[in-house]
């Protein structure tokens, strides 16, 4: 089914909106943040964050690369047939600039919500970030399966 967790094993793959990109994941990730920064929000980000070692990506996909900072660490990756937005990389600029990074994002909104049943959802206000220190959280997190839904 498109768009679903499988579990297989401990892997967990999902797919985009028309099955031309799946990528899977070696286990649930530790927490999940939803951002309310423009990037986030307006591709539909909810990212969980694993070593590229342990995420497999099928399918084309397109990068593209915020414009509204100078120098931007993640390269979000869409595919090319729906534009749904499967994945960030660490942006080369980024990594000549501050060295490797063995961090990727995952678009979590691909999976079910039942094959995540337990993970904790953090909600950074990364709209009002400066990029200095930690995020501040809008909201409470809550844990996928619980009585609130996500």
């Amino acid at each position: 089914m498109q768009g679903d967790a499988k579990l297989m094993g401990m892997n967990m793959t999902a797919n985009c909106l028309c099955g031309s990109v799946s990528v899977t994941i070696d286990a649930k990730p530790e927490f999940i943040h939803d951002c309310n920064c423009t990037l986030c929000r307006k591709s539909g980000g909810a990212w969980g964050y694993f070593s590229p070692a342990t995420v497999h990506v099928v399918g084309e996909t397109t990068s593209v690369m915020r414009k509204d900072k100078d120098n931007p660490a993640a390269e979000v990756q869409s595919c090319k047939s729906c534009s749904a937005t499967t994945h960030f990389t660490m942006a080369k600029s980024f990594t000549d600039q501050h060295g490797p990074v063995d961090m990727m994002g995952v678009n979590m909104r691909l999976f079910d919500t039942d094959g995540l049943h337990g993970v904790e959802v953090r909600f950074p206000d990364g709209k009002n970030w400066t990029g200095a220190g930690p995020f501040k959280y809008r909201r409470n997190s809550m844990k996928i399966g619980s009585h609130e839904a996500w």
